[in-house]
């Protein structure tokens, strides 16, 4: 319990975490158990919680929803908890806006140099998990090409 609690002073965690935590540091799975179940009752551990606030820093840090969702899952974070703290997180936003504030973001208030730079954002953005006809659009050039991105 007390190696469970310096973990937490830390940095939040999902009870995912928090007993891969433990499990690294060699504590027994009984043990480790009934510390996340104690914890999680006592208020301590809260995956909603932590499913909020990283995806608002995913999303401001210029993630796509999705792939926010994606990542709060593979934290351990229900997967319908984690899509709606990503929605949460977007604030309303369309997916044309969310990726015209994370080329904002890149950018720091410049253009692209040229078609160079801008094929290279869009693969960038991409990456982040946005679609790449609505980065195409902020950056104003055309998308013809699959917008299926499914594969993150």
């Amino acid at each position: 319990m007390d190696k469970a609690l310096r973990l937490l002073a830390l940095r939040s965690r999902t009870a995912q975490e928090l007993d891969r935590a433990l499990a690294k540091a060699g504590v027994a799975s009984t043990d480790r158990e009934s510390a996340v179940a104690r914890l999680r009752e006592l208020g301590y551990i809260d995956d909603r919680g932590v499913a909020r606030a990283r995806a608002r820093t995913r999303v401001g840090q210029g993630d796509a929803p999705r792939l926010a969702a994606k990542r709060l899952a593979a934290a351990g974070i229900d997967e319908s908890d984690a899509r709606e703290a990503a929605a949460e997180a977007a604030e309303g936003a369309e997916e044309d806006e969310l990726a015209a504030k994370a080329l904002q973001r890149r950018l720091r208030g410049r253009k692209p140099a040229d078609m160079r730079e801008k094929q290279r954002l869009l693969r960038g953005l991409v990456a982040r998990g946005h679609r790449p006809s609505a980065v195409a659009k902020a950056l104003g050039i055309e998308w013809e090409g699959d917008d299926e991105t499914d594969d993150l």
